[in-house]
């Protein structure tokens, strides 16, 4: 178990990189004072039906020729490859570096995604009991190798579900209560099997239901996208789950090329009915659409105008901010009273990974700064900076080296520079 606060960065996709150089990725990670990474480890398709390890499973990348343009863009565009290698590879890495690791899956949310249908339909197609005993048995397992292989000791903690409270399926039970049961049954299993392990719920806002979260949890982790908002000063309303053409109000349309990539376009990009293929997805067709059809030359001044707007509104993003993180606290306390609490994603999500308004923004890394501060003065167990913070966000990975540390380093209590 780990006692020292997490400093997490959200880089889910590294088993899928087309870059397999886990070593460097891990070791670009620590020197940013990042001593946690949190991550898919392939849950659902490491073994086949007859629970034999798979060689290797097709991975495709979800939006086509257009994913290099998102956050996404590390997944490799069709290869064969074989997880749970990777994984441990990921997990030795993290072991030379000191480097914890939370380990979940978004199965439901994005991975399935990059898998073939084949692959997702039997899943999907579980009652939900049987789908929270199935994903509970996958982590039992990976848990049983990381012993045998002498690498338990580099997690952090265990979600059997990313954002268990947005999933679907979840949404549309009737009894809540009927949910926790089926969650606590399974993390006291998992408990049993793996007393030497931390078991979370992983929330996808403050405000879940405390009927809905199980009791018997050591980490209660939460995500507030309290400065996602700013983001929709150029969005607008365009960002809808369609597969329609959207209205572009002028405002936004001053900053695109006057030739737009459509939703048309990257529907037929992912080679597949797109309704189908992405499921809960359906509002990443027309996000992709907007991102890639900016003017590169206008780049710049998207940049300062977002940054004008957060100043607009800073103190504004600040109260929504510590009323996010109040709430939280108040729903842990009254649902999991016991457990260490965690902000595991939050900050924004830019869907755009060469635009340079978080890297530019000076009032984008106050607030980062006053959260850390903030959240450490809360006695918070761990916490990212901003979701979308990885290697893979190529315009901020590089040049924040320093704000990174800095942001990390006051969450930790170090002494900065």
């Amino acid at each position: 178990m780990c006692d020292e606060r997490l400093t997490i960065c959200y880089n889910a996709w590294m088993i899928f990189n087309e870059d397999d150089d886990y070593d460097e990725q891990v070791r670009q990670i620590a020197e940013r004072g990042f001593n946690c990474i949190r991550l898919e480890y392939g849950a659902g398709l490491l073994w086949d039906a007859d629970g034999k390890v798979r060689d290797s499973v097709l991975v495709c990348s979800p939006f086509g020729k257009y994913t290099k343009f998102t956050t996404y863009r590390v997944i490799v565009e069709r290869k064969r490859l074989n997880l749970l290698e990777r994984f441990l590879r990921i997990c030795k890495s993290a072991k030379r570096y000191g480097v914890k690791l939370i380990i979940s899956t978004w199965f439901f949310l994005h991975t399935n995604w990059f898998y073939e249908e084949k692959e997702t339909k039997p899943i999907f197609a579980l009652s939900t009991r049987e789908k929270f005993s199935f994903f509970a048995n996958e982590l039992s397992k990976i848990l049983k190798i990381l012993k045998e292989e002498d690498l338990i000791d580099i997690i952090a903690f265990a979600e059997i579900f990313n954002e268990f409270d947005g999933l679907d399926f979840v949404r549309e039970c009737e009894s809540a209560e009927e949910i926790r049961e089926m969650h606590e049954e399974e993390i006291a299993r998992l408990k049993s099997a793996h007393p030497e392990v931390l078991f979370a719920v992983d929330l996808c806002w403050a405000g879940a239901k405390s009927e809905l979260i199980p009791r018997n949890i050591d980490v209660f982790n939460f995500h507030s996208y309290y400065l996602w908002d700013v983001y929709s000063e150029f969005e607008k309303d365009v960002i809808q789950k369609s597969l329609e053409e959207p209205v572009i109000p002028e405002a936004t349309k001053y900053f695109l090329k006057d030739t737009l990539v459509s939703v048309k376009d990257v529907a037929e990009a992912m080679g597949a009915d797109a309704e189908a293929g992405l499921k809960n997805g359906l509002d990443w067709p027309r996000r992709i659409s907007l991102y890639l059809s900016i003017d590169e030359s206008k780049q710049g001044e998207l940049s300062s105008f977002l940054d004008s707007k957060l100043k607009e509104k800073i103190d504004d993003y600040r109260e929504s901010f510590r009323n996010s993180i109040a709430l939280g606290m108040e729903v842990c306390k009254k649902s999991a009273p016991n457990s260490k609490i965690v902000l595991g994603e939050g900050g924004t999500y830019c869907a755009c990974p060469t635009l340079t308004f978080e890297q530019d923004s000076e009032s984008f890394w106050t607030l980062m700064n006053e959260q850390m501060a903030y959240l450490r003065e809360k006695g918070f167990y761990g916490s990212v900076i901003s979701t979308t913070h990885a290697p893979n966000r190529v315009s901020a990975w590089e040049p924040c080296k320093e704000l990174y540390l800095r942001a990390n380093k006051i969450f930790k209590g170090e002494e900065l520079d």
